[in-house]
């Protein structure tokens, strides 16, 4: 049973905002790139995850607030009986070398052995669950999940999945999960009070402001500028995706919001925001709809 569903995170969508509406450095454009990557990745860990039976749990990208200590995030736990399976995934791909510390990817690239951040959120998960009042099993993995990873001269580890051992790992899960017929409600009821909104990564966003980005309505599906709109429908002429324009209005106002979460909303601002391309009666009865669900 899928508890939690996976979202973009607000710092990717914000970084993708900017793509389509300025020109980005090369050092953030490779922040968006990498970020991508590994929104990929989760998604091609939860497809497995999902072929899981009744007996589990999971639960996707997690942001937990304790009551005694700083918030942390989880990528994918899987709840079965009395045991949680902690998931780190990385959606690296190419060539690396393993050391204790760091894994080196030929010629002179170096990042942090995943394992060591997966100890530390293991540990703080653990320290979580007692303060839950919860004593249970933390199983934890550091899951590769992109076919082209190649590890050299890793020793076997229980606590690694390779992208060839994934398949099999997700099999014994679905057999112990087959056993039993009643998921752990409870706990994850209790855990799930404690998920927050994850925060906006702000010092790795670049400085932007209203003047400098480009303004228009854009493809729900593509992100494209180029629409042709219709009495009431807009098609895209990038991708040929076709949608109420309405519906691209309510997405560009809300695009607008996540770019700039202290500004008023008015007719006018959104009437520019849009380029002028949307009559001021249509932007309001938006607007309309946007503050009724607030």
């Amino acid at each position: 049973m899928v508890y939690s569903k996976r979202t973009k995170p607000i710092s990717l969508v914000i970084m993708e905002s900017l793509e389509r509406r300025t020109t980005l450095s090369r050092k953030h454009t490779n922040y968006l790139r990498g970020m991508q990557k590994g929104f990929q990745g989760e998604l091609a860990f939860d497809r497995m995850a999902e072929e899981l039976g009744q007996g589990c749990v999971i639960l996707k990208d997690l942001f937990l607030q304790p009551n005694m200590s700083n918030a942390f995030q989880l990528d994918a736990l899987i709840v079965i009986g009395e045991t949680i399976y902690l998931y780190e995934i990385k959606n690296y791909s190419g060539e690396y070398t393993y050391g204790p510390e760091m894994l080196l990817k030929k010629p002179d690239f170096e990042l942090s052995n995943p394992l060591i951040q997966l100890q530390n959120t293991k540990n703080r998960l653990k320290i979580f669950l007692k303060e839950l009042g919860y004593v249970l099993e933390i199983k934890a993995y550091v899951a590769y999940v992109n076919p082209e990873f190649t590890l050299f001269h890793a020793p076997k580890l229980d606590t690694v999945l390779l992208p060839t051992q994934l398949n099999s790992h997700f099999s014994e899960l679905t057999i112990e999960a087959a056993a039993l017929l009643t998921p752990p409600k409870k706990f994850v009821q209790d855990l799930m009070k404690h998920n927050v909104a994850q925060p906006r990564f702000i010092e790795d966003i670049p400085e932007y402001n209203f003047s400098d980005l480009k303004k228009g309505v854009t493809c729900e599906e593509c992100g494209s500028f180029e629409l042709v709109n219709y009495r009431q429908n807009y098609q895209c002429c990038n991708c040929g995706f076709k949608n109420p324009l309405h519906s691209a209005l309510l997405n560009t106002i809300t695009e607008y919001q996540r770019l700039f979460p202290e500004s008023k909303l008015t007719t006018g601002m959104m009437y520019n925001w849009c380029n002028k391309t949307a009559s001021k009666k249509r932007i309001k009865r938006a607007l309309n709809e946007i503050r009724g669900k607030q």
